[in-house]
């Protein structure tokens, strides 16, 4: 098995690399944009209504024609929060590119630049790490190339898994944390995301402008904008509008707070907002420092975390089939969202689900703006978990091997146990003491040999009909 394929499976930006049973969707161009949003409405229906990828979705389309919104519902959903353009959904990751965007206007309003060093945007006493003389930037910040890891490194819990776990993290943490970080590249040489770098990035501009971060973007670019639902904070007036998330396994779960990580992914926000936020992007809608700012974000041009990828400023940039497009994705506990467009056709894409889930309509979005791009259609059976004594489960905690090319750790989560495999991770619970699998990587089975009564000594990967021997080396 391919570790560099499992890790894109996991993560759900390249799915069908790894799954044979997929609908290739290699039509030429749709011939007018009517027939480009009907197939992109039906693929997100199927979404929803047939493999149960969230309750609900949002989905907004720009184009020449204008502005298209899709609302789906399952008739299971028990949820009666109003659906439509305005609903409100957290927005995840989606919120660094707010983020970077402040960061352009910032440079274009020469109040900053982007090679200044990030020990310029710390409190006085706070030492920020190096490389061999070489200081992190706020470019490298805003392109994933700080060198910086996903999460920091005192969080109360770490598990990817735990609920709101960035919840009550504080400023005197991000920073009192920075001196334990040892970076083991140059900063700007090679991706490596981080929520950590975006949350320095947004506060440190914030800390120089003496604001908190949730006002200095509310004035310089949510409000400048007209993005009349784009906020950190959940209003009780607007209750009747909120998605209610849910997890992997769509269970209700509570709304999300990251406490100094809100830059990294804190915003709550609505497709008819972010469908504004693009056409600042495509049309060059907007104030005019902002669309300055915008066209800096994309001049940016730094390594990507696959060979067709490159980061602009907050944008991953994705070049492929002979379509380039630009892109941004993410997860709460309860939500999946992404976000993107193609400046060459003249289009945009969002789309916001009601449910964490391992690629959400990612890869539907990603056909809107790539008419070449696979899409996902399997359906496979709802696995039925079971509960373990503790005992039992840490039976298959330990690292395993397969060949020389792929190495999965298996480690314990909140809610049960995580697979690391390379950057990727994501969670499996039992259907037996032997057998594991996911909703996050559908079709995807884990078997832990000898696990029915002691250490498993052998994890057996089942997918598509193949079997792959992982020996257990720790």
């Amino acid at each position: 098995m391919d570790r560099r394929n499992f890790s894109k499976l996991v993560v759900g930006a390249a799915t069908s690399c790894a799954l044979s049973q997929i609908l290739l969707v290699r039509n030429a161009f749709a011939a007018n944009d009517t027939e480009e949003v009907d197939e992109f409405r039906r693929l997100v229906r199927y979404r929803i209504l047939q493999q149960h990828a969230a309750y609900a979705a949002v989905a907004g389309t720009i184009n020449s024609s204008g502005r298209r919104i899709i609302t789906v519902r399952d008739p299971n959903a028990g949820d009666g929060y109003r659906l439509g353009g305005d609903t409100i959904f957290e927005i995840a990751s989606l919120t660094k590119v707010f983020t970077a965007l402040l960061l352009a206007l910032e440079v274009v309003q020469k109040r900053v630049r982007l090679d200044d060093p990030l020990q310029k945007y710390v409190p006085d006493g706070i030492k920020t790490p190096t490389f061999e003389g070489r200081q992190i930037t706020l470019a490298d910040l805003a392109t994933h190339s700080a060198s910086l890891p996903l999460r920091p490194n005192n969080l109360a819990t770490s598990a990817p898994d735990a609920l709101n776990k960035y919840a009550g993290y504080t400023l005197k943490q991000l920073y009192g944390g920075l001196p334990d970080y040892h970076l083991t590249r140059e900063p700007g040489a090679q991706f490596e995301y981080s929520n950590l770098a975006f949350a320095l990035l947004g506060q440190g501009i914030a800390l120089r402008e003496d604001s908190s971060f949730a006002e200095l973007l509310h004035r310089r670019v949510v409000e400048p904008l007209g993005l009349k639902d784009t906020a950190f904070e959940d209003d009780p007036r607007e209750a009747g509008r909120r998605a209610q998330g849910h997890d992997f396994y769509l269970d209700p779960v509570g709304p999300t707070s990251d406490g100094a990580l809100s830059p990294a992914g804190g915003l709550r926000s609505t497709a008819k907002d972010l469908l504004s936020l693009l056409d600042l992007f495509i049309n060059g809608r907007g104030p005019k420092d902002l669309v300055a700012a915008a066209r800096l974000m994309l001049s940016v041009d730094r390594p990507g975390d696959d060979e067709v990828t490159r980061m602009a400023l907050g944008w991953r940039k994705t070049t492929i089939h002979g379509q380039t497009y630009y892109w941004s994705n993410g997860s709460s506990d309860g939500s999946r969202t992404f976000m993107g467009f193609n400046l060459a056709r003249g289009l945009g894409v969002v789309t916001l689900a009601d449910a964490a889930s391992g690629g959400g309509l990612d890869d539907i979005s990603r056909r809107f703006l790539d008419p070449r791009q696979e899409v996902f259609t399997q359906i496979f059976p709802e696995p039925v978990f079971v509960t373990l004594p503790e005992g039992v489960l840490l039976r298959a905690v330990g690292r395993y091997e397969y060949g020389s090319n792929s190495v999965l750790e298996i480690s314990r989560g909140a809610t049960g146990l995580i697979v690391t495999a390379g950057e990727a991770q994501f969670g499996i619970r039992p259907q037996s003491p032997t057998l594991y699998s996911s909703k996050m990587v559908p079709g995807v089975s884990m078997e832990f040999k000898g696990a029915e009564v002691g250490p498993a000594h052998a994890l057996v990967v089942h997918q598509n009909g193949e079997s792959y021997v992982h020996k257990r080396k720790e």
